[in-house]
């Protein structure tokens, strides 16, 4: 990068940078496609800093033109992609000399990182314990659940929306640097975070997946269920399978969620109805 003419350019306030964390929490999937996934998103949360640091109406124009292109990461913990990039587009607008395709390898170069870290922490992890605890309030009938539910999951996403845009602001193009973003680190955290996800899953299933046979035969006059042989072998070991089943269904199968719960509503009434549940 090197430099031009320095420009006086406003300040970023953290007014301006709340503004855009409002519009990524509500709009960060808006105008989806498969094409460029999040690139309209993306630009129109960073519109209010591109209004500043570019009065003009061609200069704005050119710096929206210049986010449309592909762009998809972990909307929460890849936050602070955007206040990364508020910084570089104010040290263009005050002329340096970055190029467009500059911007955007960075973003690129951001974005895929964020998302393995993002996906295993924030899609699986929390997401799955908020919910367990939700769901342990509705099967009690407390309407509270889910309400609670939505409270904690804006709130939290809020924050770590909000700290990362801030916190990218101040690395800027630094934020490349970071130790925490090489492939080692990244490999090593993501490993864990999906071990992490599959014991909340597990432990998920385990509770509140319920399942069992009436099955039952008498053997020198003594009568013997499947579910004590099943439970001797493993507690929980019909859940368990039936979890195995509806996700290698819908990972390798492309079933869709309708047609999972269809499917299960179906086999637990003919189960029920020829007493195999």
């Amino acid at each position: 990068m090197q430099e031009q003419a320095a420009k006086a350019v406003p300040e970023i306030t953290k007014k301006d940078l709340r503004a855009v964390t409002l519009r990524w929490l509500f709009f960060n999937t808006s105008a989806w496609n498969w094409e460029r996934m999040q690139h309209i998103a993306f630009a129109w949360s960073l519109l209010p800093v591109l209004k500043k640091l570019y009065p003009g109406r061609e200069e704005l124009g050119a710096a929206l033109k210049r986010h449309m292109v592909f762009f998809n990461t972990e909307m929460t913990i890849g936050s602070p992609i955007i206040g990364a990039i508020a910084a570089i587009e104010r040290q263009k607008a005050a002329g340096e000399e970055i190029a467009d395709e500059t911007i955007n390898a960075i973003k690129s170069g951001l974005m895929g990182p964020f998302a393995a870290i993002g996906d295993s922490l924030w899609a699986s992890a929390v997401n799955a314990i908020l919910l367990s605890f939700a769901m342990s309030m509705a099967l009690q009938g407390n309407i509270l659940g889910p309400v609670i539910y939505a409270i904690a999951w804006i709130a939290l996403t809020w924050y770590m929306m909000s700290t990362g845009i801030n916190l990218g602001y101040r690395l800027g193009v630094n934020v490349l640097d970071s130790e925490f973003l090489t492939p080692q680190t990244i490999e090593r955290v993501t490993r864990s975070l999906n071990i992490l996800g599959l014991v909340v899953v597990g432990a998920l299933s385990a509770t509140f997946v319920s399942l069992s046979t009436p099955i039952q035969w008498t053997l020198q006059q003594k009568a013997t269920t499947l579910q004590s042989i099943l439970d001797g072998m493993m507690p929980k070991f019909l859940p368990l399978l039936w979890v195995g089943l509806v996700w290698y269904l819908h990972q390798f199968r492309n079933w869709s969620i309708m047609k999972l719960l269809s499917f299960t509503i179906v086999v637990g009434l003919v189960g029920s109805l020829l007493r195999i549940f």
